[in-house]
């Protein structure tokens, strides 16, 4: 068992031992779209590991410093965020529906992996109040416009000198 995510679980499978406490920190890279997981400072598991019938119950918090990139102005910025987990691992499940432990160690590798990704947001945004970017030019809506900014975003606003006023 030289896997960071491996536990031994040989007393939870049969049913002969207490919940068990289960803490490790790794440095990993996983990332999803727009979200980013840091390697340093590692991610953090603490898991207790508790016996019932037809396996055993994985229930605690995943920690990890994550980098989103907002989806509307492409800011990026970290934050600690907390995933909390509560899965079953069967023992005779369906492996294509559940966690499922054969042996007498199992890597949660895995099940750490989807319960972080699956709770980092889909579309980051950087604050309810972010108005993203102008089309052209990539320029920030959050900041104030310069005056080129200010004008028309037409295709045809090139064209406005050409217009006769009737002066």
């Amino acid at each position: 068992m030289n896997q960071p995510f491996s536990v031994y679980i040989g007393d939870l499978r049969v049913g002969r031992s207490e919940s068990r406490h289960f803490t490790v920190e790794v440095p990993v890279t996983w990332r999803v779209e727009l979200s980013r997981v840091l390697p340093d400072p590692p991610l953090r598991v603490d898991f207790d590991l508790a016996p019932v019938a037809g396996g055993f119950t994985v229930i605690g918090t995943i920690e990890a410093h994550v980098t989103h990139r907002c989806h509307r102005c492409l800011a990026e910025w970290g934050e600690l965020f907390v995933q909390d987990v509560a899965q079953l691992v069967t023992i005779d499940g369906d492996p294509e529906d559940d966690y499922q432990a054969t042996g007498d160690a199992y890597d949660l590798e895995d099940l750490v992996r989807d319960e972080l990704v699956l709770g980092l947001p889909v579309a980051p945004l950087c604050g309810s109040d972010c108005e993203g970017l102008v089309v052209r030019a990539g320029s920030d809506l959050n900041v104030d416009p310069s005056e080129d900014e200010r004008e028309s975003t037409s295709p045809f606003s090139v064209l406005k000198d050409l217009l006769d006023t009737g002066d």
